[in-house]
């Protein structure tokens, strides 16, 4: 324990400037959730099944084991900055290639006396990047696993990652939670082009939260990933019927706290084109808005944004990524990481 928070007491001082303030009893019954997009955290080897190759010591990026192990080093110093009272309880990750890297990041890394768990399943995405879900142990027990296969009827050849589902019990508040992470099929080819895509994987999502709410109209639903569309779209808003007015909180309803996080916040966590937006969202079910026991409120989702995750253009700041282009910038990630911190109802 004593090194967990030597830890935390570091990488406050040192990478963020945070102070350490003292916390009531009440605001330390805390239960942290994390999402981030890790953006091409391959391994350095050519796999077969994979369009890897440009991500090898002799690829067009040469991504080579000394990069590999800068980038483990970026990944944990962004989680140990999350929160500066603890490391998070939960973390969603995506854009990552298999187990061996998450369990390299989390086993070969300062991560690894916190003692976080996973459940990681490999998908079909022809890139190979996968999502994955961590979890301490010590604060969450796992009851069911399961990764959802989203079939696209308009291309049934197409592939793109699975969603992943955990359920489990928040220990210090004796409540179930469920999540859903997620990382939906990019706008590569087009916004257009693509946007079906991203509304079939909507609808499977629906699918599972309207199961679940069908079984406890008070059920806690956490959905995070990087949705590849923002809070205004009609995947989210339509497909999935994420509410944004937050006066009246309707039962068996989801909301999307990343509406609120753009629109009346200004928060972004992605940058294209000289525009802001936010594509890693968290969507919360009406059971956590309007609910005993963990609860949380429209305000306490936000972006995590330091200042050595950005760098800084004409019109503004951006994400500092690991490449531009083939170009090796030396970064974390093109994307910002978000989080929402819950809490027991007051």
């Amino acid at each position: 324990m004593k090194d967990k928070i030597l830890i935390i007491l570091l990488v406050c001082i040192i990478f963020c400037g945070c102070s350490v303030v003292h916390k009531s009893l009440s605001y330390q019954r805390e239960f942290v959730v994390m999402f981030y997009n890790l953006e091409n955290m391959f391994d350095i080897y050519d796999s077969e099944n994979n369009e890897d190759s440009d991500f090898t010591p002799t690829g067009m990026k040469n991504w080579t084991h000394s990069r590999y192990e800068t980038k483990k080093k970026r990944i944990w110093q962004v989680i140990a900055s999350a929160d500066n009272y603890k490391f998070p309880d939960i973390i969603g990750v995506c854009e990552i290639e298999n187990q061996n890297v998450l369990e390299d990041i989390i086993n070969t890394t300062p991560l690894s006396t916190i003692g976080y768990k996973y459940y990681y399943h490999e998908t079909q995405d022809r890139r190979g990047i996968d999502v994955a879900f961590l979890y301490k142990e010590e604060s969450f027990k796992v009851l069911e696993t399961n990764a959802i296969s989203i079939f696209f009827e308009s291309d049934p050849s197409y592939h793109s990652r699975d969603i992943i589902y955990v359920k489990g019990i928040a220990k210090d508040f004796g409540d179930t939670l469920h999540f859903f992470v997620n990382h939906w099929p990019s706008r590569y080819s087009g916004y257009a082009q693509s946007n079906i895509l991203r509304n079939t994987s909507a609808k499977t999502l629906k699918h599972k939260t309207d199961s679940i709410f069908n079984t406890n109209s008070n059920s806690k639903i956490i959905c995070i990933g990087d949705f590849n569309d923002t809070p205004f779209d009609e995947s989210v808003n339509v497909y999935l019927g994420a509410l944004t007015n937050y006066d009246t909180i309707i039962p068996k309803n989801l909301y999307n706290l990343a509406y609120y996080m753009q629109k009346e916040k200004k928060m972004w966590t992605y940058k294209y084109q000289g525009s802001y937006d936010i594509l890693d969202q968290i969507i919360v079910s009406s059971g956590l808005l309007n609910g005993d026991g963990i609860v949380c409120s429209k305000d306490d989702a936000e972006t995590i944004i330091r200042d050595f995750l950005v760098e800084y253009e004409a019109d503004g700041p951006k994400p500092k990524r690991t490449y531009i282009g083939m170009k090796y910038n030396d970064g974390f990630s093109d994307h910002l990481p978000v989080k929402l911190v819950l809490h027991n109802n007051y």
